[in-house]
């Protein structure tokens, strides 16, 4: 089967193709030579024969709401979490009255302007993404027989490059003795999420012994409250304790064993029970304000990785330590710092070939010879 949009078709041993289409349930075959006149055909057949009584009536908001439904389904917290934010929060108040058939591509242009307007250019990516996948939903149950945002030009979305810490706040980092600068010096040099360093236990996942701490478990931050889950990637890998934070770790390890505490971190007001998402940006707040600058945890992780590999250590390994499933990210990492590795270079090569011209000249110039 090939594919054309969103219309799949076979290829005849005579090279015509055809497009099978079931119109209330009869099926009916579409034949061309050209694929994007079988496109014109598909797309006006299933125009001509949707019942026109049964979805005059079907709104926006009821085809948004049933593919959330199907779509959140084994998804994670954080996903469901934002499927239901784009959706409630732009394309239903936006779209939800009105009838599906009558959205045209004016109107979801003029979303995608307002929030470029804003600045918002990622997210009206993602507006469009999401309005383009229900709408497909919708022809595939027989709502809509064309998708508007077929002919929506998407503004390109420019990525922020992820920064890291600095020396001087790695420094500051390092030295702070605030309450919870231990939380956040493991999660800089073991490249943790925050997810993984919450359900971290004492007794089974810390290995002072043997330095590594061994992560095969996370949490997801249902309503503010940790719930345990898998990884990201659903396997185990264990991570080297570097000297830097070794007595860091010991001291949290040893405090721990001592109160009875099992996990790692714990609440204030409550020992027993993990970090939650909440307390979590209040040690952020509180850390912050008293080291003067700000960061994310995402920075974190992002500074450890760039320490990998000035640290030497090779692609597959870093991907590994960083707990991805795929290299992408390490990928794109290890590739950017490459660049700035040979721009550097070639900056250095330049200052230094126009400091010899410029000493060569002056030799010149001192020995009565024009050398240039």
């Amino acid at each position: 089967m090939e594919t054309y949009k969103d219309m799949t078709y076979s290829v005849r041993k005579d090279g015509t193709l055809r497009k099978r289409i079931n119109i209330d349930g009869v099926p009916k075959d579409l034949y061309d030579t050209d694929v994007k006149s079988l496109y014109n055909k598909y797309i006006e057949t299933r125009m001509s024969g949707i019942n026109d009584t049964y979805t005059d009536n079907c709104k926006f908001k009821i085809c948004a709401e049933n593919w959330l439904k199907v779509n959140t389904a084994g998804k994670a917290e954080t996903t469901i979490k934002e499927y239901k934010y784009i959706i409630n929060k732009y394309l239903i108040p936006y779209f939800g009255n009105m009838n599906i058939k009558k959205i045209k591509p004016h109107d979801i242009q003029i979303l995608q302007s307002d929030l470029l307007e804003g600045k918002h250019n990622e997210l009206a990516h993602k507006c469009i993404r999401f309005m383009n996948t229900i709408l497909n939903d919708a022809i595939a149950n027989g709502y809509l027989g064309k998708n508007p945002c077929m002919s929506i030009k998407q503004a390109k979305v420019i990525h922020k490059e992820r920064q890291i810490l600095t020396s001087t706040q790695d420094k500051i980092l390092l030295e702070s003795n605030h309450k919870y600068a231990n939380f956040f010096r493991i999660l800089r040099y073991t490249g943790m999420r925050r997810q993984e360093i919450v359900p971290l236990l004492v007794d089974k996942d810390i290995d002072l012994k043997n330095k590594k701490i061994i992560i095969n478990k996370a949490v997801s931050f249902a309503q503010n409250q940790p719930s345990l889950k898998s990884t990201k990637n659903e396997k185990s890998r264990i991570v080297p304790i570097p000297d830097i934070i070794f007595e860091d770790l010991k001291k949290q390890v040893d405090f721990c064993k001592k109160n009875d505490i099992k996990y790692l971190f714990t609440k204030q007001t409550d020992t027993n029970a993990m970090l939650t998402q909440e307390s979590i940006r209040c040690m952020s707040n509180s850390f912050c304000n008293e080291i003067g600058f700000t960061f994310t945890p995402h920075q974190l992780r992002h500074s450890y990785c760039t320490m990998l590999y000035y640290s030497g250590v090779g692609m597959k390994e870093a991907q590994s330590l960083m707990g991805h499933s795929s290299a992408k990210m390490v990928y794109d990492i290890y590739t950017h710092l490459d660049e700035e590795k040979d721009n550097s270079t070639s900056k250095i090569n330049n200052f230094l070939g126009e400091k010899k011209k410029r000493n060569l000249k002056l030799r010149g110039k001192i020995r009565g010879i024009s050398l240039f």
